[in-house]
């Protein structure tokens, strides 16, 4: 039965603290927080937005995801990203979206409540923001009174002040830490609360640096939401169930979990969740030491994963977390729950890959202590291990002198050139050198302003230090993706060249990541495919773990629950061809030597894994490898802009029910 299509968003004028909430219907054609985002930001960039789906009120798992969009000071352009289970509480806010625009006078939360009848808005000031990232111990008795720091600080520092003020069932914050005030790559983080007691989840609006542009444009440190409205047309969950027993010929829990095996548990590798899938499956496409491993022989990374990934780090959590289920989910209820932990830390691939094998670290305690760091001070894991990696190999071959910066002597760590051989590194005892080392670095970045040149990203810091250590190149030792002047991101932690393509959006998974050769002309095809699917997750609010089911059924049921009649397809096909057509012409070629060797070697590895196609071979046979690795980006950006103009027509269907059973 369907419902009426009304939304609600939620206009705030930081400037004045005056706010409004507007009707959103079927003539104004918005469908969820990207395409509405992506309005706002067409009207005014100098705005910031936030929303959850339109299946938010309802029982299918994994529709809780919060979504921000807004323009990257770290990208420098639009960006979309997204956190876990946060519009679970957000929908008891009782709008769908929230504007900012303006700027806060002063530092300040944004207290967002509904009693059931009416939303209320209000700005608190919150000066002493500096002084809780140092520390803070919460005065709540539910807390032993340990002093924590950062985002954990600041979350505990706005629950104390006002969460009496909510029902602590339907409560949570999200916040920002140190790094969204000094660097441009600042996260915004937010800690699954059960009962108004934190967990040890905390979710991500991780990439995209969204928490500097909160903080720099906005002057806001944080925001507490939650409420008691609940949706009057909330469907029960046999309303929704029908779609999947229609579509799928089985029960929504069923066809979610065998959809989500890799996130759970799969019992084929028994291990699961993104770090024990992937780090399982990684074999010899491992990337170590600022991806020096890319240059190893097939058979050094096959014994380094053995040695120190299978019989070390990936033995320790199969122990620690997968053998004793410590599984959670990211706050909303869902029976995949991805979320997997060891005591206080949470484990997931990416983090615990850039700020671990790359930075020379291949033991779980190691990790845990510059991971948790690295979070606490409102990092992106991502983009600081790379950043990281890149600063210790410089570091370990007096590319650059240490104390110059304030960093510690090269003697404090271990990271020489590749090895697989753990006569050469103890597994335990170097990764912990390493960690410290790390976080000895994240500290002098953020706090001495001997660093201050690393704030401002890897790909502004690199080029500064090439003018002044011409002769050592520093810069061609990095790692990143370049777009517009200064725009700049650590690419996702897989070894293939669609992590480097040219979209307008880089850092998430609006590319073909898939493994294998593919020529530049398939790869730019389906990038621009998997952008016009990720789109649709992310404006549904649908986590991506989810994507096998949802993909093809969101769209179903938006359309029957609400009475319209969108081509969900050609509607996220146009928004993409928008947005890439605002980007144009801001790519950037691959800037480094890094860059190029990892593509080439890329190829190097498809031809000794029994590639027979006759273009990897031609792409392969060239002197020059930067020039042709130039040559590689320049025909996927050739390819791309053919697919955005090609239309929706040229886009292949998501998986038919039939493929889709037969798979799962």
């Amino acid at each position: 039965m369907s419902v009426p299509f009304i939304q609600k968003e939620l206009l705030v004028d930081l400037n004045t603290a005056q706010w409004q909430v507007k009707e959103i219907t079927k003539e104004d054609k918005i469908l969820g927080p990207v395409d509405y985002g992506w309005k706002r930001y067409k009207e005014n960039p100098e705005v910031f937005t936030f929303g959850e789906g339109l299946l938010a009120s309802s029982s299918i798992p994994g529709s809780r995801r919060m979504v921000f969009c807004g323009y990257s000071p770290q990208w420098e352009s639009f960006y979309i990203s997204s956190m876990g289970g946060a519009a679970y509480t957000f929908q008891h806010v009782g709008v769908n979206y929230v504007c900012l625009s303006g700027r806060c006078e002063k530092p300040s939360v944004l207290l967002l409540n509904n009693d059931g009848d009416n939303i209320s808005v209000r700005l608190e000031p919150f000066e002493d923001y500096q002084q809780v990232w140092k520390g803070y111990k919460t005065r709540s008795e539910d807390y032993d009174g340990e002093e924590v720091i950062g985002i954990y600080a600041l979350q505990h520092a706005i629950f104390d002040r006002w969460a009496d003020e909510y029902d602590k069932k339907r409560v949570r914050a999200f916040v920002v830490g140190p790094a969204g005030e000094l660097t441009n790559e600042g996260t915004i983080a937010s800690t699954t609360v059960k009962k108004g007691k934190f967990t040890a989840v905390v979710d991500w609006c991780g990439r995209g640096g969204m928490g500097s542009r909160l903080f720099h444009q906005h002057n806001i440190v944080g925001c507490l939401f939650g409420g008691d409205w609940v949706d009057p047309y909330k469907p029960k969950a046999r309303d929704t169930d029908v779609y999947f027993t229609e579509h799928f010929g089985d029960k929504g829990v069923k066809v979610d979990k065998a959809a989500t095996v890799k996130y759970y548990y799969d019992p084929k590798i028994k291990t699961g969740g993104t770090f024990g899938a992937n780090l399982h499956n990684i074999g010899d496409m491992l990337m170590t030491f600022n991806y020096r491993s890319t240059s190893a022989s097939n058979e050094e990374r096959l014994k380094q994963h053995k040695d120190f990934i299978v019989d070390h780090y990936l033995k320790q959590y199969n122990e620690e977390t997968i053998a004793t289920k410590n599984f959670d989910h990211c706050g909303e209820p869902c029976a995949t729950a991805c979320k997997k932990l060891n005591g206080k830390y949470k484990k997931d691939y990416e983090p615990y890959h850039a700020l671990g094998p790359q930075c020379g670290v291949f033991d779980q305690r190691a990790a845990e202590i510059l991971n948790d760091h690295a979070d606490a001070m409102g990092m992106d894991a991502i983009q600081i291990g790379g950043t990281l990696a890149w600063i210790m190999e410089c570091v370990a071959h007096d590319l650059i002198p240490a104390d110059k910066f304030g960093f510690p002597d090269k003697s404090e760590m271990k990271f020489q050139q590749f090895t697989a051989d753990t006569k050469e590194f103890d597994l335990v005892k170097d990764s912990l050198r390493n960690a410290q080392f790390a976080i000895k670095l994240i500290n002098a970045i953020l706090f001495d302003e001997r660093a201050a040149v690393f704030r401002k990203g890897i790909r502004l810091a690199a080029y500064d230090l090439n003018e002044q250590y011409p002769d050592t190149e520093p810069l061609e030792r990095a790692v990143f993706l370049s777009h517009a002047d200064n725009g700049h991101m650590v690419p996702n932690q897989y070894w293939v060249p669609g992590m480097g393509s040219p979209m307008p959006l880089m850092g998430k998974y609006y590319v073909f990541y898939g493994g294998g050769f593919t020529t530049p002309d398939d790869l730019g095809r389906k990038n621009v495919e998997r952008m016009v699917y990720e789109l649709i997750s992310d404006n549904c609010g649908i986590c991506r773990f989810h994507r096998q089911w949802s993909e093809p059924l969101c769209g179903i049921i938006i359309n029957d629950r609400f009475d319209l009649d969108i081509d969900f397809k050609e509607f996220h096909y146009q928004l993409a061809q928008e947005i890439n057509e605002h980007e144009k012409g801001k790519a950037v070629p691959w800037e480094t030597r890094r860059m190029a060797e990892l593509f080439f070697n890329y190829l190097g590895y498809c031809g000794s894994s029994g590639s027979e196609d006759n273009s990897l071979f031609r792409w392969q046979n060239h002197d020059d490898i930067q020039l042709t690795a130039q040559a590689f980006w320049q025909a996927i950006l050739n390819a791309q802009e053919q697919a955005f103009q090609a239309g929706p027509d040229n886009i292949a269907d998501s998986k038919t029910p039939a493929q889709y059973h037969s798979h799962v």
